[in-house]
């Protein structure tokens, strides 16, 4: 289950005076020099009702109202440099890091899952940025193949299956970006197992248990295809 960052070296320590942490990896691979869109991509959604909605300008703490159920945070930032959003626990540490980029971005994250309460997210940015906050129920059918350009949260409702991760990179990083994944049960309630843990470009077959939610954290594109299991 990938909570904490790991791995992965800081801008803090490659730019001097630069502060936000970078969420982490398993495995380095080099990659093309950063470069940012000039928008963030829509957000695809399954059309359930928005319970919250907090916008911003800069860095901040916000309490989102979510109580201790599982929920999806649709998060938008709209400036061109750095972007970090952290999950923090009751103590005010971050015990999740949910975005580490630059530029203009769209994706939406898990919170609330296996148990672990988030009480406040802490937002660094250096533009107008907006954090939607919906119920499981706006989680996305995967009806056998997906294609995200960011972080988001699936809903797989077959039975066991393999499934073929591809995470193409982004050129929004020098170290080719991160991409992590992780299965929960379909009611966010418990960890099933941890899918994929990588920087730069990966393709490989994982197996996935089901049903069940699948929760990637990347700053790039990514796809997922089921093949299930035979009779």
């Amino acid at each position: 289950m990938t909570w904490l960052m790991r791995g992965r070296r800081s801008r803090a320590q490659e730019v001097p005076g630069a502060g936000p942490v970078a969420l982490s990896g398993v495995a380095k691979t080099a990659g093309p020099a950063p470069v940012a869109p000039s928008a963030p991509p829509p957000l695809l959604r399954a059309g359930g009702p928005v319970v919250q909605r907090v916008s911003g300008d800069g860095s901040r703490v916000v309490e989102p109202a979510t109580g201790a159920e599982p929920v999806i945070l649709g998060i938008t930032h709209h400036g061109p440099g750095h972007f970090v959003v952290d999950a923090l626990d009751g103590r005010m540490r971050s015990g999740s890091q949910l975005v580490y980029t630059d530029g203009p971005f769209a994706c939406r994250a898990l919170a609330n899952a296996d148990g672990r309460p988030v009480r406040a997210l802490r937002i660094q940015a250096d533009g107008p940025w907006t954090v939607e906050v919906t119920g499981l129920a706006d989680a996305v059918v995967l009806d056998g193949h997906a294609e995200r350009e960011a972080s988001d949260v699936l809903r797989h409702e077959g039975g066991p299956a393999i499934a073929q991760l591809r995470y193409t990179g982004t050129a929004r990083s020098a170290d080719g970006g991160y991409f992590l994944a992780d299965a929960f049960e379909p009611d966010g309630s418990g960890f099933l197992d941890e899918l994929a843990n990588h920087v730069g470009p990966w393709t490989g077959e994982v197996p996935l248990p089901g049903p069940c939610l699948v929760y990637a954290r990347s700053d790039g594109p990514w796809s997922i295809t089921l093949r299930p299991l035979r009779s």
